[in-house]
């Protein structure tokens, strides 16, 4: 991935561009400030389809602090909006970073603001990468870049200074918590290594000042670190001005050998400290930049397409999964089949060699079934009358009056049950309809059967006693009832008819008779 970078560093003179890889950094080309320099990168990015990111060290920037209430999010972009517009004239090339929330009952959100105030010397080079439809990740400042500089030296610290000798000037960075929170560039005689030490430590002294004025700085006794970024021709007289002090504790790093630190075997010898800024944005870049949306339009592009590249490689990984799957369980089915197929042929083949040992049948196999279940259905339907018998005596317990004049056992279909009159017949049960299959019939049990001690006088009650006695059969769902036939018929529409004058007659009259029947087979 990291071939695939261009790292641009503008100052107000000229834009180079940096090639980065596992090796070092590699200076592609240089680009003077007019139509031709101009010309020249147009062409330089013609086809390219690179990442491209721009470092910015100019002196025309801004940093300011200020607080805002807690907000949402729609909310506070507004807000966000309106404090940019109100501060900067220009807010193409503006940022605002949350510094944090203060520790009070309001919770207000410290921002930092800051925009370039003259962003004209960046429009010819921004159209030429819009032009060309290059993918810019970014705009970056040294001063944004600075707290990945002071991690990759090592440093941990709380409150740190970072002043770099480069070839704009003196840049001084000050970083709390991980975070810049103001920078500055001043002027230097680059030539005189004593006089760039000199403003290194005298710089440095005031900056605190200046940060304590401004509130940055709990108080003027409040210590902070100095890390000091020099190119090796300048370390030992940096080393030798900067004293530690009871509020500056100096730390110089020789960027030469810096860079060697962070990996970058190559680079630029005159530009060190540049290296390592550029190293930062291509290794390190942060969250907050200062490019907009329409300058990393084609940026934005580019991440959508590999977000959609990496969902169809992850669906078609799911796709291969799911394959494989599929494939492995094919493979031990088969692998199941065949073992269940060895087993097969292995018990025929001991079948057919038993069976070889047995002595010739009489008939044939089919005949021999055929007899089986010829037997095995006469078996069903042989039965005793015992069981009929059983149940009646069972009924007979619970009615004394009841007597049993005779009962007639066979074997066969069960009559229609008598309607009555004036009605259709009624069929037998549902029940009795013969199952899928072979119908072995029924045992049926003729019953015929009085009711003693009658008088004339209780012509309902017999028929009652009757009826009572054919339910009580009628509970046990194994038997099946048919054929009643009850002493009298006492609805509207029957006649009561029989010679009622003597005793006798009224005992002949309490007569009655059924049919009660169990399936064969149950």
């Amino acid at each position: 991935m990291l071939r695939n970078k261009r790292l641009l560093y503008l100052t107000s003179n000229q834009l180079k561009a940096h090639s980065l890889s596992r090796s070092g950094l590699v200076l592609d080309a240089a680009f003077e400030r007019d139509d031709q320099g101009v010309a020249s990168f147009t062409a330089y990015l013609a086809g390219s389809r690179n990442l491209y990111y721009l470092v910015v060290d100019v002196v025309e920037e801004d940093y300011h602090q200020d607080t805002i209430p807690a907000l949402g999010r729609k909310d506070r972009r507004q807000v966000l909006g309106r404090k940019l517009g109100q501060r900067y004239r220009d807010t193409s090339l503006t940022l605002s970073m949350s510094l944090g929330f203060e520790k009070s009952e309001r919770r207000n959100e410290k921002v930092l603001y800051a925009a370039f105030s003259n962003t004209q010397q960046f429009q010819p080079w921004l159209n030429a990468l819009e032009q060309k439809e290059c993918r810019l990740a970014g705009i970056y400042s040294t001063a944004l870049l600075a707290p990945a500089v002071i991690r990759g030296a090592g440093l941990k610290l709380q409150r740190c200074l970072l002043v770099s000798v480069q070839a704009t000037g003196l840049r001084q960075s000050y970083v709390e918590d991980g975070k810049i929170r103001f920078s500055r560039v001043g002027r230097l005689n680059l030539e005189n290594a004593d006089s760039v030490a000199a403003s290194c430590a005298s710089e440095s002294a005031r900056l605190q000042q200046y940060l304590v004025t401004m509130r940055l700085l709990p108080t003027v006794t409040t210590p902070i670190d100095v890390m000091v970024l020099a190119a090796g021709k300048y370390h030992a007289a940096i080393a030798k001005a900067c004293r530690d002090s009871e509020v500056l504790r100096y730390h110089v790093i020789d960027a030469d050998k810096q860079c060697g630190a962070t990996g970058l075997k190559s680079f630029p010898p005159e530009a060190p400290c540049e290296a390592l800024f550029m190293r930062a944005a291509g290794i390190a870049a942060p969250a907050d930049q200062f490019g907009q949306e329409r300058h990393r339009h084609y940026y934005r592009l580019w991440q959508i397409s590999r977000g959609l590249y990496a969902a169809g490689l992850a669906a078609a990984a799911a796709g291969l999964l799911f394959a494989a799957a599929l494939l492995l369980q094919i493979y031990s089915l088969r692998g199941q089949i065949e073992t269940d197929q060895t087993q097969f042929r292995t018990l025929s083949a001991e079948y057919a060699r038993l069976t070889a040992t047995f002595p010739p049948a009489p008939t044939s196999t089919e005949n021999l079934k055929t007899a089986i279940k010829q037997f095995h259905l006469l078996q069903a339907q042989t039965t005793t009358p015992a069981d009929l018998y059983t149940e009646i005596s069972k009924a007979l317990a619970d009615f004394p009056q009841v007597e049993i004049e005779s009962i007639q056992w066979r074997i066969g279909k069960p009559p229609a049950e008598i309607a009555p009159k004036g009605g259709a017949p009624r069929a037998a049960a549902a029940s009795a309809a013969p199952p899928s299959g072979v119908d072995l019939g029924y045992a049926l049990a003729e019953v015929s059967a009085q009711v003693v001690g009658a008088r004339r006088v209780d012509l309902r009650a017999i028929t009652e006693m009757a009826n009572q006695f054919i339910a009580n059969l009628r509970k046990n769902p194994q038997l099946e009832v048919t054929g009643v036939s009850l002493p009298f018929a006492l609805t509207s529409a029957d006649t009561l008819s029989g010679d009622i004058g003597s005793e006798r007659a009224i005992a002949e009259n309490a007569a009655f008779s059924f049919t009660v029947g169990r399936k064969l087979g149950r």
